[in-house]
């Protein structure tokens, strides 16, 4: 049996960011960079589909052995990345959600401006607050319920319960 990597968000980010990958990071990780202490297990990212940005893409995900978490086999290439398509990939440093066709995903561009946070000398695109909890409203899952209530809490609304 093969063992699970670890989980380096830094590592995936830092490769997105050599190769100008356009991407909005959301999901858990975004949650915690907004300062709600989540554990993640996963790095989730809308990403800007164009051409020139799935083959960026397809050069930081090679760079980061991905493969594939669906068993599927499908390939990393800019062919498949620029299609409209939920896709997982597990990689060196853990797995990567690319969010595009679930209904609480939104588009790239919505997410524009981004946060921009500062993470070992990287700046990370994060989605905005206001951005965050939208998703996470139309989500509507238990999780997401949770994370929308430690944000609203760390804003000063109404605590968690």
């Amino acid at each position: 049996m093969v063992a699970e990597p670890s989980f380096d968000p830094e590592a995936i980010l830092r490769a997105l960011n050599r190769h100008a990958v356009g991407y909005v990071v959301v999901g858990g990780f975004a949650v915690a960079a907004h300062g709600v202490v989540r554990a993640t297990a996963d790095l989730d990212l809308v990403v800007e589909r164009t051409w020139e940005n799935a083959e960026r893409l397809a050069r930081a995900l090679a760079e980061v052995e991905a493969t594939d978490a669906t068993g599927g086999g499908t390939p990393v290439t800019r062919e498949v990345l620029v299609r409209r398509a939920d896709r997982r990939f597990r990689t060196a440093f853990g797995e990567v959600h690319l969010l595009d066709a679930v209904a609480d995903a939104p588009d790239y561009r919505a997410l524009l401006p981004p946060v921009t946070i500062l993470l070992s000398g990287e700046s990370i695109p994060v989605a905005s607050l206001e951005r965050l909890r939208a998703i996470k409203r139309s989500a509507g899952r238990v999780r997401d319920r949770a994370d929308l209530a430690e944000l609203d809490h760390l804003d000063g609304a109404e605590p968690p319960r």
